[in-house]
């Protein structure tokens, strides 16, 4: 079901195969970042849906989603492709320019309204230093992410209880947290909450598909 491709961070599977993006324009102007993109989607061989906790590993031999029992028609697919080219191209424009979250830095629980960027390569996550907006508090490499966890689906349990303890009752919903490695294999990972529901379920989605480019090598795209 859409829902549960909201849910999960996909991976780009290493046994290679056919290029699953079909190119990427990323035109530079003052009013939007434009990038088209051939999305795979859910049903897609060349892809694996990287699961986050033990409770959802548990349900694996399962249908991955609602729409696994059949085959999409082509019509189907065409729409879905037509509906996340719209939704990524979307994300990515309001992404350059900035989005405003809540952050939660890790050790002291302080929280801080701030943003998150994407560059115009679409290759880095950044949130912006609360305090200094010009310097970058993390980058993460949108290759190097290993998963997004959701509070609101995967539980309190997989954050940092001083975090949890600090959360805002409107913040749990929308609580998010990025794990991603460093080139030594090193896992970092931070917190950050979503305006809304809405942009929350966008943001696990959007970025589950970018996964997948900056994971694809340039001759796959």
């Amino acid at each position: 079901s859409r829902r549960d491709q909201k849910r999960s961070v996909q991976k780009l599977s290493r046994s290679g195969g056919p290029a699953m993006f079909g190119g990427c324009c990323c035109a530079d102007s003052q009013d939007a970042l434009e990038a088209q993109f051939n999305l795979p989607l859910a049903a897609d061989e060349n892809t694996v849906p990287y699961i986050a906790t033990d409770k959802r590993v548990s349900g694996q031999d399962g249908p991955a989603s609602g729409r696994s029992g059949r085959s999409l028609t082509a019509e189907e697919k065409e729409a879905e492709k037509a509906r996340l080219q719209a939704l990524v191209n979307n994300f990515a424009k309001k992404a350059v320019r900035g989005c405003s979250c809540v952050y939660f830095k890790e050790g002291t629980a302080q929280r801080f309204v701030t943003q998150y960027r994407i560059d115009k390569s679409l290759e880095y996550l950044i949130l912006v230093n609360p305090k200094e907006p010009g310097v970058t508090e993390v980058t993460c490499p949108i290759a190097a992410i290993q998963d997004i966890y959701s509070m609101s689906e995967d539980g309190s349990s997989c954050f940092p209880v001083e975090v949890v303890k600090a959360l805002e009752p409107k913040d749990k919903e929308n609580l998010l947290m990025i794990v991603f490695n460093d080139s030594d294999g090193k896992l970092f990972r931070f917190c950050l909450v979503e305006e809304s529901t809405q942009s929350r379920d966008d943001f696990l989605e959007c970025m589950r598909i970018l996964c997948i480019y900056a994971q694809s090598g340039p001759n796959e795209r």
